[in-house]
């Protein structure tokens, strides 16, 4: 079994020394830079390799170790579309680069080829107790999941601890079966090493879809409360199913993966599921329950093809749309606008009620009715079949979120 390796900085190089030290074989390393002094602390070259190309120092400090190791080496920055053909003689592809849109890249080019990816998620700062491991369909990371190099120094023996875990997991997917990652999906490394805790996902099947308040956060429209805080009164307040959505340049990447592990252990712990829009990575990472796409998101062809037991969800606008999503796979449907709405900067014309009730008719997976929906007009969506309804300013715009959502459920005859 050959062993890829794209980046071969602090992650890389060191993960390619714990490789040569165990005697495995053969080896590929990719990359374009070149050794920096600056970097010696926590990347294995030496002072007199500053300036050469990282690829053939490496080469020369692994034969050091391993005389008979078969490395081949490739001198290149990763583009898109490269890490299908640079790796497609390799079987296990460790991931080192510092940059997070190439790791994303890497990532998310490799999802469902049958290979097996370790990476690294979060390793700066010196806060090594919370390193742990987890994964993400055909992807293993390891890291604290939150930390960014670009915020917080990196702290050699962190990034060490980081290295020999990852190193242990290719050692371990070298003597398993490839097809049965499922097996490393969470370790206790030591008694002080450990995987990042949460409350338990919600167990289900991917049917039924449950039936009525689909929930939105948005912390814009939300009068000044947190998402966090405002998913803590949807929940109390007896929603059916709640949705994450905040948009990237809104709000960092690290900024939501914090808030959504606490939103998650709020939905466990009351039994509602929970669904995150856009973000695959983030999804799994907390657990979610689900995943909703765009149209002009990943396809949900390929989103099921990492996204495990969560459901993948839709938003459609017309009926070849629907009819696309079904044959995709889609768990539900998004069907709207039906009323012209605000909440988004992208959407598109409200369909009105003739797509709703095209839906209702025609398809026959799960869906949910969204778009400018408000209290006077919720029995007109219920009345043309919808019996999952998305609320979104309604509900986490009011003075009262409880009290608004005991009045919507009044109204669909949920409650007296």
């Amino acid at each position: 079994m050959k062993i890829g390796i794209a980046g071969i900085g602090g992650i890389g190089s060191n993960v390619a020394r714990h490789l040569a030290q165990a005697g495995l074989s053969p080896l590929k390393i990719v990359d374009f830079d070149r050794v920096e002094a600056s970097n010696l602390n926590r990347q294995f070259y030496s002072i007199d390799q500053v300036g050469q190309l990282k690829t053939l120092s490496l080469k020369h400090n692994l034969l050091s170790i391993f005389p008979e190791m078969v490395i081949e080496t490739i001198d290149c920055r990763m583009e898109s579309g490269d890490a299908t053909k640079l790796f497609s003689d390799c079987d296990i592809i460790v991931e080192g680069f510092d940059n997070n849109a190439t790791k994303k890249m890497l990532i998310e080019e490799l999802a469902g080829s049958g290979k097996q990816i370790v990476a690294a998620s979060g390793i700066a700062g010196d806060k090594m107790d919370e390193v742990g491991i987890r994964q993400l369909g055909n992807c293993i990371i390891v890291g604290d999941f939150v930390s960014d190099i670009d915020e917080m120094p990196l702290f050699p023996p962190k990034i060490a601890l980081v290295v020999a875990l990852m190193a242990r997991l290719v050692l371990k997917l070298l003597k398993s079966p490839l097809s049965k990652p499922q097996r490393i999906q969470k370790m206790n490394i030591v008694s002080r090493i450990k995987t990042h805790t949460m409350a338990p996902p919600i167990k289900h099947k991917k049917a039924p879809f449950p039936q009525g308040i689909y929930a939105i956060l948005g912390e814009r429209f939300s009068r000044g409360r947190s998402n966090v805080e405002t998913a803590r009164l949807m929940v109390d307040g007896g929603v059916d199913i709640l949705q994450y959505r905040e948009k990237s340049h809104q709000k960092s990447r690290k900024a939501m993966l914090e808030e959504c592990l606490e939103i998650r252990k709020i939905t466990a712990d009351a039994g509602v599921p929970f669904i995150i829009n856009d973000f695959l990575d983030i999804a799994l990472m907390v657990e979610a329950d689900g995943i909703h796409q765009g149209q002009d998101d990943l396809p949900v062809s390929a989103v099921k093809k990492i996204a495990g037991n969560l459901w993948v969800g839709c938003s459609t606008h017309t009926p070849a749309q629907a009819q696309k999503a079904v044959e995709d796979g889609t768990d539900y449907i998004g069907v709207g606008p039906i009323f012209t709405t605000q909440t988004k900067d992208d959407v598109c014309d409200a369909v009105g009620f003739d797509y709703l009730e095209y839906v209702a008719k025609t398809i026959e997976i799960p869906f949910v009715a969204i778009g400018g929906i408000k209290r006077h007009n919720l029995r007109q969506i219920r009345s043309r079949g919808a019996k999952t309804i998305c609320l979104v300013t309604e509900i986490i715009g009011a003075d009262d979120i409880k009290k608004r959502i005991y009045e919507i459920k009044k109204i669909l005859g949920e409650t007296k």
